[in-house]
């Protein structure tokens, strides 16, 4: 017998109210399209108008106080936009090429005057592409926004390098360093990033030295536990040593791995190569102890050499006082058979 299938009913009124529902959603974001393109729009100016207002809010910017060269710069465009009515392509490109610069310097100002010179000298350089774009139209206020940053260029640093002064790490320092070079090469101070460049030639060498030294004395350390892998407990040292001359060597190669291992130490904390100078240090703690142990293996040996020399120095001299007792009494007993002959 079939089992007769199941239907399954669907109310009407429920299809009608889900087919409205998305039929409201669906021309509500129609009509929000135009709102969002309209606010997208928005972000850039378009008619003199536009530009009007954003210039005109831009009055009072300290950056701009700070460097007038701006503040004339906004002057200008406040008033060619007052006297234009539709602005054409040419226009349009030279103000926005004068709102894009000086947007980029006020952040590149403000960042300075927080000490963050990195993102400052990244806004600063953003401000010279968007200067050589106004260049092209407008040359008398590109001029005057290059002497800005110009001047900017040198307080950035000066900044940059008190940065780098107060770095604990070397990798930052050399960072921060060069980054003073390029500020002062676009300072036009070309003396002063020279010597910065050959400060950061010089001081990257050191380091790059510093690290091979790590290298090696990790690696030395690593080659001497290789070959004596339970130097770290006396008595096996002891045992361990191939002859008895074994474990003086032992002793002498691992005084030389333990001071290369605490001389690569103090450079990463010199440097302030936190993990490096952690991993050195244990490695110096087990140098170390490697060194106390053989050490006392090499006294233990002295000492135990030392007793037998000194039983067998004992044994041979009372042999000699024997042998010379005896002789004494020989020449003693001859003269006392001769005398009796005579007599």
């Amino acid at each position: 017998m079939r089992s007769r299938p199941t239907l399954t009913t669907t109310t009407p009124g429920a299809d009608a109210r889900a087919v409205i529902l998305v039929a409201i959603v669906a021309v509500s974001a129609v009509a929000a399209a135009p709102l969002f393109a309209g606010a997208a729009a928005a972000d850039e100016p378009e008619t003199a108008d536009d530009y009007f207002e954003e210039f005109r809010a831009m009055e009072g910017t300290e950056a701009y106080e700070e460097y007038d060269e701006f503040e004339t710069i906004r002057t200008f465009a406040v008033t060619q936009v007052q006297e234009t009515g539709t602005l054409d392509d040419d226009e349009r490109a030279q103000l926005e090429a004068a709102r894009a610069a000086m947007v980029a310097f006020d952040r590149a100002y403000r960042h300075a005057e927080d000490g963050d010179y990195e993102e400052s000298l990244e806004y600063a350089e953003e401000t010279d592409a968007h200067i050589a774009d106004l260049e092209e139209y407008e040359q008398t206020q590109a001029t005057l926004a290059d002497l800005a940053v110009t001047r900017f260029y040198e307080g950035l640093a000066d900044g940059l390098y008190d940065e780098a002064e107060a770095a604990e790490r070397t990798p930052d320092r050399l960072e921060l360093l060069s980054l003073t070079a390029t500020a002062y090469e676009r300072a036009n101070m070309p003396d002063e990033a020279a010597e910065f460049n050959l400060q950061v030639q010089q001081e990257t060498a050191a380091y790059e030295a510093a690290l091979a030294e790590m290298d090696d004395a990790e690696a030395d350390a690593e080659a001497f536990f290789d070959d004596c892998g339970d130097c770290n407990d006396v008595g096996s040292a002891v045992a361990g040593a191939p002859n008895v001359l074994g474990t003086f060597e032992q002793y002498q190669e691992v005084r030389t791995v333990d001071d290369a291992v605490a001389d690569a130490r103090a450079e990463a904390t010199f440097h302030g190569l936190e993990d490096r100078e952690e991993a050195l240090a244990t490695l110096d703690d087990e140098t170390s102890d490697a060194r106390l142990s053989l050490a006392i293996a090499s006294a233990s040996v002295l000492v135990g050499y030392g007793v037998i020399v000194g039983l067998l120095g004992t044994i041979l001299l009372g042999r000699i006082f024997a042998w010379q007792r005896t002789y004494e009494r020989a020449q003693v007993g001859s003269v006392v058979t001769v005398g009796d002959g005579d007599v």
